[in-house]
């Protein structure tokens, strides 16, 4: 954010790196620029000021249930989560953690990709364990489910070509 205020007698230059400037800030530029004392009478800043919420506890970066569940505490893009695994592959039953956004991890024990689901039906909210997704699916990326379908294609062709030669 830059902000150039200029009066005949002085000039008050703002550099942030972010947007992140309260309004008593830009008040005292005005009146530093001005000169003047500015009277707010009760006006309030178009942008309000953060709600302050009660501090999420410290569990090494991983959120639970039983922190703040607000909307701004969903948790930010590939901030640490809890995963209940159950591979498919290898059978690891385990808590784990991964990144919030993605769609899949690899297994911590085979090393095989497995599907990660929301572990309750609404997105960013962790059930009565703390666990934000589930792992108990085998992950289908758009080869493998391409590969199937056709398979599936092949296979229904040749039933309907022993079909016809039987009849």
């Amino acid at each position: 954010m830059k902000l150039k205020l200029e009066t005949e007698s002085a000039s008050v230059k703002l550099t942030t790196k972010d947007d992140k400037v309260d309004f008593k800030a830009l008040v005292k530029v005005y009146e530093l620029a001005t000169g003047a004392e500015l009277k707010l009478n009760g006006i309030k800043p178009s942008r309000p000021e953060p709600k302050l919420s009660k501090p999420a506890i410290d569990r090494g970066g991983v959120k639970t249930i039983t922190d703040d569940l607000t909307p701004d505490s969903t948790p930010g893009w590939h901030e640490l989560v809890k995963v209940m695994l159950m591979c498919p592959y290898c059978g690891d039953n385990e808590t784990t953690t991964t990144l919030y956004g993605n769609h899949f991890m690899k297994c911590p024990k085979c090393g095989n990709k497995v599907f990660l689901a929301f572990a309750t039906s609404r997105k960013g909210v962790p059930d009565e364990h703390g666990f934000y997704y589930k792992a108990t699916e085998v992950w289908r990326d758009y080869q493998s489910e391409q590969a199937d379908s056709k398979l599936l294609e092949a296979m229904k062709a040749k039933m309907e070509e022993n079909n016809a030669e039987s009849n």
